[in-house]
């Protein structure tokens, strides 16, 4: 490692521009790099939605989403497919193996759906893979002055998206809501009669009006031409004047208007609005972005003042920007602590500005190697600058302080300062590539855990090599220059850590049982401590939910929703809240269809106001909505603020399914850290079951009839105000009681007859929802859980799960699932990966220590750290999450720097000294910069442990991280100054002891003398 520090030496113009560079180059990457909240990072399931509109929940089973799970048998790295089936709509989620390449499996999917032949009626399923990228940068609302119709939607379509899609970096602009229009025929069957026009001509001649048909190709004046046949209607009166006969016009016997669609209901603050979500492009900058898109939506509520007003209801850019900035402030914030702790020790200022000069320079050279792996700038990159920056002067301050000892009656020549880097060159490089070798292994996690942390291990990793480079160099060349005046202060030698280490060497055995007692507390406290989820302390927004029975009327849930809003709009802590309801078309493009049963409401409270205690005040309010059950809770980037465990519930049949699930739900509310307990098993629905004898007439024909006299009817479309507008035949007959089916009037060739004459009409009670997984119906028992306990409860219900398989009936069994079994695969993951890491470590430590028990030793270090950290937890009423499991992993790093700079010490000075006398000696020279190292790195992880924690970040980097961090240092450093020379010594006792003994008989030969 010396050859960097000659060729510095030799080539100070050279280093200084390169140093010079590296700043300029650094500030304008760090200004440039795209900024994003997350890194890439594909969710590890894809999402079917398909609509199928008048289509009940059976139906849809059998005819869209058996036929899709069929097809589906054939995609590669598929775990299972999960399908909820209702009214209307179908949802399924394909989860797949974390090594499969979600992209290729959701092409995979996209090709066996395109050879599915789906039922007249149902929509093209649309095919989703959530990415974070894809996280919407801005979303806003398009409220109206008037009514919402065809042209309002014409504005948007036409004019409003084109300014949006027309903005540099805009990805995708996606709208939903907006109803659209359709126009209504309602038919008068007497007038009808009257007019001696039959209804199936009525059909014929309606859907023949509006039509563009090519008759073929003809040769004119010599040119083969084609001939087109075209009808257009352009307005409702057209259509109202359509001539039936001689003197009747569709106006005479039936009712046409324009209708707005009364399934569904979208609505931004008790309005209609239309949302309007923006996605930015793989490239761009997120706050560039969100400001320009802030300016679009000032220029649009100029222009169209008195049409229509934009709201911001996201803006996600802001919350990048102060994530970042907040994160910035932490690294300055931790710079500047560490550079008071320097000048604490070394009392110099020129010797602190030499050792923190490697934060800045090696921070720009991190952001210019960002931007070649094609790193963005985003919560988790800054985070992993977070927790180095204490460890970016470790190197710089081996370096220093081994330049000041020796400066002592030694000029600051070349030779000297490459002497005095060489000395604990082997040293800083085996500790620094320690560290690092401990983040490399980040990239073989699995899935979209890799995505998340391999940036974060990439930008510690250049920030660390950078800061190695940096000690090499340019603090050598700096000391050089600037430490020639520096005063050699008289330090008052330390005799109590000398003592203490000489006792604890002569009395070994207390070491030893600390060093045991500490590994058997560790294991003890970590198999009592919980374990959960990473928990958001802070809320984005409130998610209100309203579930109402199957088969509720739709006016009831209209009601249900005005009367929510109506509290929201009275509360003066809420901002804005949007309400969705009904089975939306356009909300099937984001993967995210619900019952029509279902209200989902999401609420944006204002700066400030306390989240917890508004979800408690809404909670209060479930009187009001007697036929439904309200929830309500905090939510963030990734959804509601809810951690779950679930237990699938599989068989054959369906009563033995919902026995064991009942039998789940009582086994699992006495289990400690369960909260709720609650399952899928939708109510029934009322459901009408039309039998009709085969010998008499023809189901088919039948079922047609009948849908069209009591189902408006598609017969065709118009263009209305610009807009393509859907033609309905309206229901010839109202239905409101079982007794109006039966006494239906159908033609048959024999004349007209009642439904209940040639068919068994019965009423009955069918699934309103049906849940399949991978074919097979199953039913969801999911428990609500303490965050602090997510992992123990998930192993509680693994262990009794199967004592409970035996209870089942014979083909029925139960799973457990969900996100519990991802926290659970993360933290076995972060496990694998500190195995991966200590065996790396080890690895180095034998190469450059060239020593198995020097290693060993050094490895002793690791448990000292466990039980610190584990302490940390406690005391913070923290969890063992992913947070504090990352921060577990780079303690293995950072512990191990302490005890190689010792024992790196030790083994020198073994040349010319006994092993005790070396661990002496090292013991009182390397003291002071291993508290000045430890010390740098605890105060500059403070900000870290008290920084605010976002709602909208998954706080991969957090408290917990920060915890363990300092609490495993401080412990370790503490007794690693004790322990590590102990049994270093131990490990050498033979030697030690024959050394001790030719010592002693020196010693008595020349007394006698």
């Amino acid at each position: 490692m010396t050859w960097f520090t000659k060729w510095a030496l030799r080539n100070k113009a050279a280093l200084a521009f390169a140093v010079i560079a590296s700043m300029v180059f650094g500030i304008f990457n760090y200004t440039t790099i795209p900024m994003e909240l997350m890194p890439s990072a594909d969710q590890p399931y894809v999402t079917i939605s398909v609509v199928g509109n008048g289509i009940d929940a059976e139906s849809m089973d059998e005819q869209v989403t058996q036929p899709i799970e069929k097809a589906l048998n054939g995609v590669r790295g598929k775990q299972n497919v999960v399908a909820q089936t209702g009214n209307n709509f179908t949802q399924m989620t394909v989860t797949f193996e974390s090594s499969i390449d979600i992209k290729e499996a959701k092409q995979q999917i996209e090709g066996k759906i395109a050879m599915v032949t789906l039922p007249n009626g149902v929509m093209k399923p649309f095919v989703v893979n959530l990415n974070t990228s894809e996280i919407p940068i801005v979303e806003l609302g398009l409220t109206f002055d008037k009514e919402i119709g065809n042209k309002q939607l014409n504005i948007v379509e036409n004019e409003i998206m084109p300014m949006f899609k027309d903005l540099k970096g805009v990805g995708n602009v996606i709208t939903n809501g907006g109803e659209n229009q359709q126009v209504m025929i309602k038919v008068d069957p007497a007038k009808l009669a009257a007019a001696k026009f039959p209804l199936e001509k009525l059909y014929t001649l309606l859907q023949g009006k509006n039509a563009s048909v090519a008759v073929g190709e003809q040769t004119l004046n010599n040119e083969a031409t084609s001939i087109i046949v075209t009808g257009k209607m352009e307005s409702l009166d057209e259509l109202k004047n359509i001539q039936l006969n001689g003197n009747t016009k569709l106006q005479d016997v039936a009712d046409i208007s324009l209708q707005k669609d009364t399934q569904s209901i979208t609505h931004l603050n008790g309005e209609n609005f239309i949302d309007v979500v923006i996605q930015k492009d793989s490239t761009s900058n997120a706050v560039t972005l969100g400001k320009q898109v802030e300016d679009a939506v000032k220029k649009i509520n100029q222009d169209y003042k008195g049409t229509l007003h934009a709201t911001i209801l996201l803006n996600l850019a802001n919350t990048v920007l102060d994530s970042i900035n907040s994160m910035t402030r932490e690294v300055l914030t931790g710079a500047l602590f560490a550079a008071l702790i320097i000048w604490l020790f070394l009392r110099s200022f020129r010797m602190t500005l030499i050792t923190i000069v490697s934060i800045p320079l090696s921070l720009c050279v991190t952001m210019i190697l960002l931007s070649f792996f094609d790193v963005t700038l985003n919560i988790l990159t800054l985070g992993g600058i977070a927790v180095s920056v204490g460890r970016l002067v470790d190197d710089s301050i081996v370096v220093v302080e081994n330049i000041y000892r020796r400066k002592k009656d030694h000029e600051l020549t070349p030779t000297f300062l490459i002497d005095a880097v060489k000395e604990v060159g082997s040293a800083i490089t085996s500790s620094t590539l320690t560290t690092v070798a401990v983040f490399l292994p980040f990239l073989l996690v699995s899935g979209g855990l890799r995505d998340l942390v391999a940036p974060f291990a990439i930008t510690i990793t250049c920030s660390l090599l950078s800061s190695l480079f940096v000690s090499l160099t340019v603090v050598p060349v700096l000391s050089g220059r600037m430490m020639k005046k520096v005063k050699m202060k008289e330090h008052k030698p330390n005799s109590f850590y000398p003592s203490v280490l000489r006792w604890s060497l002569n009395h070994k055995w207390l070491p030893i049982i600390v060093a045991i007692l500490v590994v058997v507390g560790s294991v003890g406290l970590f198999a009592s401590m919980p374990k959960g989820s990473i928990d958001q302390k802070d809320s984005a927004y409130i998610s209100i939910g309203l579930s109402y029975h199957n088969g509720t009327p739709y006016n009831e849930i209209k009601d249900g929703v005005s009367k929510m809003e109506s509290l929201l709009s009275e509360d003066k802590r809420v901002e804005t809240h949007i309400a969705i309801a009904g089975v939306n078309e356009d909300a099937a493009q984001y993967g995210n269809l619900q019952d029509a049963n279902q209200v989902r409401m999401v609420v944006f409270l204002k700066k400030g106001e306390d989240s917890a205690a508004f979800v408690k005040d809404i909670r209060k309010e479930k009187d009001q909505f007697s036929g439904a059950e309200l929830t309500a809770d905090t939510a963030g980037l990734l959804g509601t603020n809810k951690t779950t465990v679930s237990v699938d519930v599989l068989g054959k049949n369906d009563e033995d399914i919902k026995d064991a699930a009942e039998q789940v739900k009582k086994e699992m509310i006495g289990i400690d850290g369960v909260e709720k307990v609650e399952s899928n098993d939708q109510n029934t629905k009322p459901t009408v079951s039309i039998e009709v004898d085969s010998k008499v007439a023809n189901a088919q024909e039948i079922a047609q009839s009948v849908y069209a006299m009591i189902q408006p009817a598609v017969i065709g479309s118009m263009k209305i105000e610009g807009r393509i507008t859907t033609v309905q035949l309206g229901a010839l007959k109202e239905v409101q009681t079982v007794d109006d089916v039966k006494n239906l009037q159908l033609m048959t060739p024999n004349g007209p007859v009642a439904l209940s004459s040639i068919a068994k009409v019965e009423e009955s009670q069918k699934q309103g929802t049906i849940f399949t997984k991978d074919g097979h119906h199953y039913l969801q028992v999911t428990a609500q859980v303490d965050p602090d306990k997510m992992v123990n409860v998930a192993g509680e219900i693994q262990k009794q799960l199967v004592s409970w398989n035996k209870n089942f009936a014979k083909g029925t069994s139960a799973e457990l699932t969900g996100s519990s079994m991802q926290s659970s695969d993360q933290l076995g993951d972060l496990a694998r990966l500190a195995m991966y890491s200590i065996g790396i470590v080890f690895m180095i430590l034998l190469v450059t220590l060239k020593s198995f028990r020097a290693s060993i030793a050094i490895l002793i270090s690791l448990p000292l750290a466990a039980i610190g950290s584990l302490l940390g937890l406690v005391i913070t009423h923290s969890s063992i999450n992913i947070s504090s499991g990352i921060g577990m992993l780079m303690l293995v790093g950072i512990v191990v720097t302490n005890a190689i700079v010792l024992v790196d010490r030790i083994r020198h000075n073994e040349e010319r000294m006994s092993i005790r006398e070396s661990i002496m000696e090292a013991g009182v020279v390397r003291l002071r910069p291993i508290l000045m190292t430890a010390l740098a790195t605890v105060f500059a992880m403070l900000p870290l442990l008290f920084a605010h924690e976002s709602g909208m970040s998954m706080n991969l980097v957090s408290k917990g991280l920060a915890v363990v961090v300092i609490f495993g240092l401080i412990v370790s450093t503490l007794l690693t100054l004790i322990v590590i020379p102990t049994f270093y010594e131990l490990f050498h006792f033979r030697k030690a002891k024959k050394q001790r003994l030719q010592a002693n008989q020196e010693v008595t030969g020349t007394l006698n003398q």
